[in-house]
């Protein structure tokens, strides 16, 4: 898919600096509710981190005692965490490479060596996703029966709470029924699709209960 190739070469493009990108203290704090809420349902298991992004949760998945498979289809955000956590047990860490970050491709080639318990999908990933669909399909593959998926993502007040300078970064379109933001930095192009939660439930119905 066009999009998604056009995200992986923006975070690719911002790597060095995603870092530095987010605002401190609000993610951390967002972040911990995270933590609380996944170690809450999830215990000692083997989890998906699917779009790990830089690793910003591995330090707490690991400390929770889980096993996971990070899952990150950008090589740039990838790298960052390998090298950022180097220190972690590899043995419970396992860094997925290229070839099998696509889920499109799961049904052909299963990219685990067994399913997961549980989907980790942190910080908006399910919004750099033009068909969610596809994706849910796609991670039933995966994980097992009974297992959990604990997303984190934008919503439709996403427009009115963003502050003046970042507005004037986004142009937005309808995509499908989703609303769909144009973030641009430097020569490269983020598209975000912003699900309703009646969206996603649909999307999902197949396969999951919300």
């Amino acid at each position: 898919m066009k999009n998604n190739e056009t995200n992986i070469e923006y975070y690719n493009a911002i790597a060095k600096e995603y870092n530095n990108m987010l605002n401190k203290d609000s993610d951390r704090t967002i972040r911990k509710k995270v933590a609380d809420k996944f170690c809450s349902i999830v215990k000692n298991a083997v989890v998906l981190d699917f779009g790990g992004g830089t690793g910003l949760d591995l330090r707490w998945l690991s400390d929770n005692n889980h096993t996971v498979f990070f899952c990150e289809p950008s090589s740039g955000m990838r790298q960052r965490a390998i090298s950022d956590y180097s220190d972690l047990p590899r043995d419970k860490i396992i860094f997925v490479d290229d070839s099998a970050t696509d889920f499109l491709q799961w049904n052909l080639r299963f990219p685990f060596p067994a399913q997961v318990d549980a989907v980790l999908s942190n910080f908006a990933v399910l919004n750099c996703i033009p068909n969610i669909e596809l994706l849910f399909q796609s991670l039933a593959l995966v994980i097992k029966p009974g297992g959990n998926i604990i997303a984190l993502v934008l919503t439709r007040k996403l427009k009115s709470k963003l502050n003046g300078n970042f507005r004037n970064m986004l142009t937005s379109f309808i995509h499908q029924g989703a609303l769909t933001l144009n973030i641009s930095y430097k020569k490269y192009t983020q598209t975000v699709y912003v699900y309703s939660i009646q969206e996603i439930i649909k999307a999902a119905a197949k396969h999951f209960e919300f």
